[in-house]
């Protein structure tokens, strides 16, 4: 007959039954619901829009084809997938023929490529041959790719990592050429500086640096300065921070003397009276008026300063937040001679250099004074007086503006031998 409710005298008894009856009848209607509710999920969801997404089989191949990215070879690449609509990505690593396969679901995606692999550059010059090994930073991308269908196969062309985005030496004549009696003349030279990005930059404050040490040395004569270049010339761009603007895709040109050379050598090979600045050292150098001055901030030479005209010190570039005299009373230091004195130089940390190009002579360099992650390797010329620069690679045309090649690598990166070209690009 089921649970009774009494009346009766002891009307405290009978409401402790009816609260008792009443909180199993509620328990038991709870589990109801619960065991409804599982058994309907299914049918509800089956009737509704979210329906399970269909994958495809997708097979991506990398390709190479810088020189350096072959010798890299194919294999251990990380390929990332990713689904521009809900950011869920896969990832797996290439094989030896650079592919990798996913079962991802249908969809668009981003395709990244990033590996880092380790390579060697031989440099031969002059019958010399000098091998360096690099750590070199590979990437592809590959954007809005199909994830659609039974299978897709699609490729990702992956190429050393491009480092240049801001200002970039594009090319250094150091060599000079013989006058028309054979005397020697190298007031010509010149070191132009390249707006790589697709920004406006400005030059106010931007410092060329000649290093201390000779590439031709077998040693390296600084290493209690690991992090450090040690810089034996400094000259500025004068400025308060927006008075040399440089278009994407524009230079300056940094000569020894702003004047047509073929004048004063009817062999020298360019013409700088349209320079942009020239480095003059007050006193004993001869001052065009109609070319700016760069700011000497510090220099070796008593006299005036030549850029070795047989490549035997790196030359590079740095941008400091601080007045250039001040960088120079703040980083002076005092290094050892080859005759055990000490003589003043300027430490320029590594972190601040903005690029750098080391050079070196016709034949095996001996040592280099720039760490291998501002210049793997070098470049060079095949003598002096020749009227021979280095200049650098043209990596690809955008909307009529040339990207100059920047791996950090000069003997891949740097024509050697070139012709001087000063303000041009090709």
């Amino acid at each position: 007959m089921g649970d009774a409710v009494y009346g009766g005298r002891n009307s405290g008894e009978d409401m402790r039954r009816l609260l008792h009856i009443l909180f199993k009848r509620s328990k038991l209607l709870l589990l109801s619901i619960l065991v409804l509710h599982t058994l309907l999920l299914p049918l509800i969801m089956t009737g509704c829009a979210l329906q399970p997404v269909p994958f495809t089989e997708a097979e991506i191949c990398i390709t190479l084809s810088d020189s350096d990215a072959i010798a890299a070879g194919y294999n251990g690449y990380s390929v990332k997938l990713t689904n521009i609509a809900t950011y869920r990505s896969v990832s797996d690593t290439t094989d030896f023929q650079g592919k990798v396969h996913f079962t991802a679901e249908e969809g668009i995606y981003n395709v990244e490529v990033t590996g880092t692999k380790t390579l060697t550059t031989t440099v031969t010059n002059s019958g010399s041959s000098k091998v360096l090994t690099h750590i070199e930073h590979l990437r592809g991308l590959k954007e809005k790719v199909e994830v659609l269908g039974d299978a897709v196969s699609d490729t990702v062309p992956i190429f050393i990592s491009w480092l240049g985005n801001g200002f970039i030496i594009k090319e250094i004549y150091f060599t000079g050429m013989k006058t028309p009696a054979g005397g020697t003349y190298n007031q010509d030279q010149f070191v132009e500086i390249y707006n790589n990005s697709d920004s406006l930059l400005y030059a106010d404050g931007l410092t060329l640096m000649e290093a201390a040490h000779l590439s031709s040395n077998a040693i390296y004569p600084y290493k209690e300065y690991p992090y450090d270049f040690i810089a034996q010339a400094l000259y500025t761009v004068p400025g308060n921070g927006t008075d040399h603007p440089v278009k994407p895709g524009g230079s300056i040109v940094l000569a020894s003397l702003g004047i047509d050379h073929h004048k004063a050598n009817a062999n020298s090979p360019v013409d700088l009276s349209k320079a942009d600045f020239e480095w003059f050292d007050a006193g004993k150098d001869v001052d065009v008026p109609e070319v700016d001055n760069l700011i000497r901030a510090f220099c070796y030479s008593f006299t005036i300063w030549v850029i070795h005209s047989r490549g035997y010190h790196a030359i590079a570039i740095m941008q400091p937040n601080e007045p250039i005299a001040n960088f120079v009373t703040n980083y002076s230091t005092n290094v050892p001679t080859t005759s055990g004195g000490t003589v003043t130089r300027i430490k320029v940390p590594n972190s601040l250099i903005i690029d750098g190009v080391e050079l070196g002579p016709s034949g095996s360099i001996g040592s280099k004074a720039l760490p291998s992650s501002i210049d793997v390797s070098y470049t060079y010329c095949n003598g002096s007086d020749i009227g021979k620069s280095v200049r650098r690679k043209v990596l690809k045309w955008e909307n009529g503006r040339a990207i100059l090649q920047d791996t950090n690598n000069s003997a891949s990166d740097f024509i050697s031998n070139a012709t001087p070209k000063p303000g041009l690009v090709e």
